[in-house]
């Protein structure tokens, strides 16, 4: 049990130790499968109190490996109709994601669940997706732009961000850099300079941008300083498993004040790193417990509505 009271805004869940280890790629820096057991087990052991789960579908990579798969001597029809079962195909697991993140969020009160969605799906099916989904007790939505290639400002978003404004959810974005884990990857759709049209568009929406844009902390606090509804999380970045890349302890401290230490989260992105050393990372920093007690705890239950 740590002296704080701690939320963990940003963590993963998989349905088995498998799935979790392969949706890892081998990324990780612990040994975690990403379970809700073993998360539930680590909350008891680091004092959490709460964790988000910001559960994601990669529909783009799934897509893109099953069209691989097709025969090559498809005509256009053929594969204009093969394309296209396989997108309704990736679509029905991510709604069956959803359908499992809220499932454990109601057996687990502990446990708050954030939906996945996809630019590719039609505005009514994304619409749909989040009424859906709230009415099983989704408490926000994760989006990521790298991941699933495209820009925050991207108009096809834009019913998403006006249903979730009418809703009062907030959306989790994956931002700044994404690492090349197993092959390259896109690294520039979550930049931060994609946000600002978006913040001012939906003056109402709560944003956090995640893991303090990789780093790009002056951008982040311009945002803070323009931006009344952009808030952030510290996962990755400022982490326990390992010093963060040309991070000490007073270097991290000193980006969190740089942003805000009422507009940055607690997060782990569990089970990539571990929960309970990352938090102790945070408790450890040089700063004033107010702001400790503001990262660990008070901002997320403000930000979020917990």
């Amino acid at each position: 049990m740590t002296g704080f009271s701690i939320i963990d805004a940003h963590v993963h869940t998989y349905g088995s130790r498998k799935i979790g280890r392969q949706a890892m790629m081998g990324s990780g820096h612990t040994d975690y499968g990403g379970t809700v057991d073993e998360l539930l087990d680590l909350m008891v052991r680091g004092g959490i109190e709460k964790a988000v789960m910001v559960n994601m579908t990669p529909v783009v990579e799934m897509f893109d490996a099953a069209v691989a798969k097709l025969p090559s001597d498809l005509s256009g029809a053929e594969l204009a109709e093969a394309k296209n079962d396989i997108r309704r195909q990736m679509i029905g697991r991510l709604q069956r994601r959803n359908q499992w993140t809220c499932e454990m969020a109601r057996e687990h009160p502990q446990l708050t669940a954030f939906i996945g969605l996809d630019p590719s799906m039609s505005d009514e099916e994304l619409v749909a997706e989040i009424d859906r989904r709230r009415d099983e007790g989704a408490g926000g939505i994760k989006l990521h732009p790298a991941n699933q290639r495209f820009y925050p400002n991207d108009r096809r978003l834009w019913p998403v961000y006006q249903r979730a404004q009418e809703l009062d959810l907030p959306i989790i974005f994956h931002s700044g850099a994404f690492p090349a884990y197993g092959g390259p990857r896109p690294t520039d759709h979550a930049h931060p300079r994609y946000f600002p049209e978006v913040l001012s568009a939906f003056p109402h929406l709560t944003v956090v941008m995640a893991h303090l844009a990789f780093g790009d902390f002056a951008a982040c606090a311009d945002l803070a300083r323009a931006h009344p509804n952009v808030f952030f999380d510290c996962c990755y970045i400022i982490n326990g498993t390992e010093k963060s890349p040309a991070l000490n302890d007073e270097e991290a401290a000193a980006a969190l004040r740089l942003v805000g230490t009422d507009r940055v989260m607690f997060g782990s992105d569990y089970p990539w790193f571990d929960p309970v050393l990352d938090a102790a990372r945070i408790q450890r920093l040089p700063l004033t417990d107010a702001d400790k007690r503001a990262v660990l705890r008070e901002n997320a239950l403000r930000v979020l509505a917990l």
